[in-house]
């Protein structure tokens, strides 16, 4: 099995990014370029990239966050606190024929290094499309259901200091 490779987002990844959202979620959850530039301009150090077999195969976008309400979908983030304690995930995707093989883990490892060593006190993320199940796996816990992100959307915490 070919090894997947994680790198950082750059602004030149945007359309492959959207090519990947467009293959993995349904047209509500579809966000805007912008959303995604505006993520990589307030954290350009916390989302990454999947490579395997050379192809761009998925992606993680993560941020600093302050509070227990997540930033609205779709918007542009605003400037995160100085005192930030939460790593927010905000979108982990990965094209349906490249499942199976490692991406989604490596990219959640990844992120989890990323956050132990930025000191965050938690993580959280919102669940969509049924994705509690997964996350779970991961030592998630349901806090809360949510609107804004869709039907059935679940707020999740994680402490940072849990291993994977």
């Amino acid at each position: 099995m070919t090894a997947v490779h994680i790198r950082l987002v750059t602004l030149a990844d945007l359309p492959a990014i959207d090519a990947i959202q467009q293959a993995c979620y349904p047209a509500g959850f579809h966000e805007p370029i912008a959303a995604f530039a505006s993520k990589l301009q307030t954290s350009p150090h916390s989302s990454w990239l999947a490579e395997h077999a050379g192809r761009i195969v998925g992606y993680f976008f993560t941020h600093p966050w302050s509070g227990a309400q997540p930033p609205k979908l779709g918007q542009p983030l605003p400037t995160p606190a100085a005192a930030a304690d939460t790593h927010f995930w905000h979108d982990l995707a990965v094209l349906p024929q490249s499942r199976g093989n490692g991406v989604a883990p490596a990219l959640v490892q990844h992120a989890l290094a990323w956050g132990r060593a930025h000191g965050f006190r938690h993580t959280r993320l919102v669940a969509v499309l049924q994705a509690e199940g997964f996350w779970q796996r991961w030592g998630f816990e349901a806090e809360r259901n949510i609107e804004g992100y869709g039907d059935a959307a679940v707020l999740m915490r994680l402490a940072a200091n849990v291993e994977a």
